[in-house]
C-alpha cells in the first residue's frame, strides 16, 4: 500500500483504532489484575473470579474492566465493603498505556515489545505496593526473557540489554548493602527484590534508556517519601516509615516508556 494510501487510511480510522486499542487494555488490565489478586495469595488462575473481600463468586458485570467497579460504586455488591481503588487503576493505566505505544508504534514488533514489559512493570508495581513484595522468579524470568529477544527490537540490542541489567545490578546491589548498613535493626526499606526489579528495567529498557528511566522513578520515590516526613511532622501518627520503592522505580519505567521508549536515546551498543 503507497505511503499517501496508508495515510489516509491511518488517518479515517484512527478513531475506530484507538478505540478497539483502549479496549483491548481495559481487557489486559483486567488479566493483570487477575494475577495482582491471586498471585500473592498463592491461588491458581483458574477458575471463576470471587470477591476479594468475601470470597464470594462474583456476577458476569462484576468483572467487567473498570465499568464492574464503577457499576458497584466503589463496593461489592454482595458484601458492601469497600473495594480497593488500585484494581480499576490498574485497568486504567493498562488502557492509557496500550493507547500511546500504539500512537508511537502502530501495531510493530516495538508496541508489542513495549506492552510485554509495561505488563510486568505494572504487575510488579502493583504488587510491591499492596504487599511490599517483588516475586524473584517472575522477575528474573522476565529479566532473562528481555535479554533474549532485545536482538529483534528496534533501538535494543543484546549487548545494549546485557549492559544495562549489569550496570543495573551493580548500582541496585551497592543500594542495597547501603540500605542494610544505615538500617541494621530495622527492616531496610530497601530489598534484594528491588535489586532484582532494577535488573529488569536495565534488560528491558537498555543501558542507553536506563538513566532516564531510574531518574523518574527516584524523583518520584523522593517526592513522596517528602510527602510522608511532612506528615509525620503533622502528627498524622499512621504514616507508614517506608514506602514501597519498588513501585515508584516501576512507574517511573513506565513513564520513560509512553513518554521516550526505546529509542529515546538511541541504541550506540
Amino acid at each position: 500500500m503507497p505511503g499517501n494510501v496508508r495515510f489516509r487510511y491511518w488517518k479515517n480510522n484512527a478513531g475506530v483504532d484507538i478505540v478497539l486499542v483502549a479496549l483491548t487494555g481495559l481487557l489486559l488490565g483486567a488479566l493483570l489484575n487477575l494475577i495482582i489478586i491471586r498471585l500473592p495469595r498463592e491461588q491458581g488462575f483458574g477458575g471463576w473470579p470471587r470477591c476479594t473481600r468475601c470470597g464470594q463468586r462474583l456476577a458476569w458485570w462484576q468483572i467487567a474492566p473498570l465499568f464492574g467497579w464503577l457499576l458497584q460504586g466503589g463496593r461489592a455488591r454482595c458484601c458492601g465493603r469497600r473495594l480497593d481503588a488500585l484494581y480499576p487503576a490498574v485497568d486504567l493505566i493498562t488502557a492509557a498505556t496500550l493507547v500511546l505505544l500504539y500512537l508511537e508504534h502502530r501495531l510493530s514488533v516495538s508496541m508489542v515489545y513495549s506492552a510485554a514489559v509495561a505488563a510486568v512493570l505494572i504487575v510488579t508495581g502493583a504488587i510491591d505496593w499492596q504487599h511490599r513484595l517483588i516475586y524473584t522468579l517472575p522477575t528474573l524470568g522476565a529479566t532473562l526473557a528481555a535479554v533474549l529477544v532485545a536482538s529483534g527490537v528496534p533501538f535494543h540490542s543484546a549487548l545494549n540489554a546485557l549492559a544495562g541489567l549489569l550496570i543495573a545490578g551493580i548500582l541496585f546491589v551497592i543500594f542495597y548493602l547501603l540500605a542494610r548498613f544505615l538500617f541494621p535493626a530495622h527492616r531496610a526499606p530497601f530489598g534484594l527484590g528491588d535489586v532484582y526489579l532494577g535488573m529488569f528495567i536495565g534488560a528491558a529498557l537498555g543501558l542507553t534508556n536506563l538513566p532516564g528511566a531510574l531518574l523518574y522513578g527516584m524523583l518520584l520515590a523522593g517526592a513522596f517519601s517528602a510527602i510522608l516526613v511532612a506528615a509525620r511532622r503533622l502528627g498524622k501518627r499512621e504514616t507508614p516509615q517506608y514506602i514501597s520503592y519498588g513501585t515508584f522505580l516501576c512507574i517511573g519505567a513506565l513513564l520513560y516508556l509512553v513518554l521516550w521508549g526505546l529509542a529515546g536515546a538511541r541504541s550506540i551498543l
